[in-house]
């Protein structure tokens, strides 16, 4: 598929995680990240600008609703839009649900939760579908459900690129299975819980506004690029995830957004 001039489509992260959940930016920070990215890059004259971005904490839509108000509290909210998401933990692993006015209930099997997601409106993605590193709960997906004749078919997208060092392989083997299989559309996010790992992978689609990239997903005219991050910003995450709890744990006003 071609696009065309460049100024035809736009960038979506559509995998973002904020301190609602278990990253360590605020989804105010987060905000600002991708402003200060844009503004660097229009500075450069050329360069990834991303036109939305989806805040898809674990279970909880609170981080996307505070990061819209505080986008229109102090920002031209035309150079930035973004999704209510979350990213539910199914029984069966996680499903990005995009456009959604409610929390969907955790815990569901995945049939379930996908249809949760579509009668509250929502798109439904699988989260990097063949991730599982046992001792970290936010990295696990529905595997080999995405072939479920009761699962996949009702599938919005598949993420076939996540900027999590640990889909190296994954990402590859995500876009093999879903080209040779079902060729579902496709999308990427960087599954951001840190700073400089913040739109290092996306989704590009034809248009700019939210309404085209739901468009597109669901005609299968969406691309997924970028790429994963490495150790050291691996370390990075780990060391400021630590402080965060840390901090948690001394000021206990900020534990309704934790279960540490």
């Amino acid at each position: 598929m071609s696009y065309g001039n460049a100024n035809d489509f736009g960038v979506a992260d559509l995998h973002m995680h904020t301190t609602v959940s278990d990253g360590t930016m605020s989804p105010q920070a987060v905000v600002n990240e991708v402003i200060i990215q844009n503004m660097l890059a229009l500075k450069a004259g050329g360069g990834k600008i991303i036109d939305i971005i989806a805040v898809t904490d674990h279970d909880a839509i609170e981080g996307a609703t505070t990061a819209i108000e505080y986008l229109h509290d102090h920002y031209d909210e035309t150079k930035l839009e973004i999704i209510i998401g979350a990213e539910i933990s199914s029984r069966d692993g996680h499903i990005l649900a995009l456009d959604i006015k409610r929390n969907i209930p955790k815990d569901m099997n995945a049939e379930d939760t996908v249809d949760a997601i579509h009668d509250g409106g929502g798109i439904a993605i699988a989260a990097h579908p063949f991730a599982y590193i046992p001792f970290m709960k936010g990295l696990k997906g529905i595997s080999r459900l995405i072939y479920d004749e009761r699962v996949g078919p009702k599938l919005d997208a598949i993420e076939i690129r996540n900027a999590n060092p640990t889909e190296t392989v994954n990402n590859f083997l995500t876009q093999f299975i879903n080209s040779r299989n079902f060729n579902k559309p496709v999308c990427g996010g960087s599954d951001s819980h840190f700073q400089s790992a913040v739109g290092k992978a996306y989704t590009i689609f034809p248009g700019k506004s939210k309404n085209d990239l739901f468009s597109a997903i669901r005609e299968g005219k969406t691309r997924a690029h970028g790429f994963v991050y490495g150790l050291p910003a691996l370390y990075s995450y780990v060391r400021d995830r630590l402080r965060w709890k840390h901090f948690c744990l001394e000021d206990p006003l900020h534990r309704v957004y934790h279960d540490w």
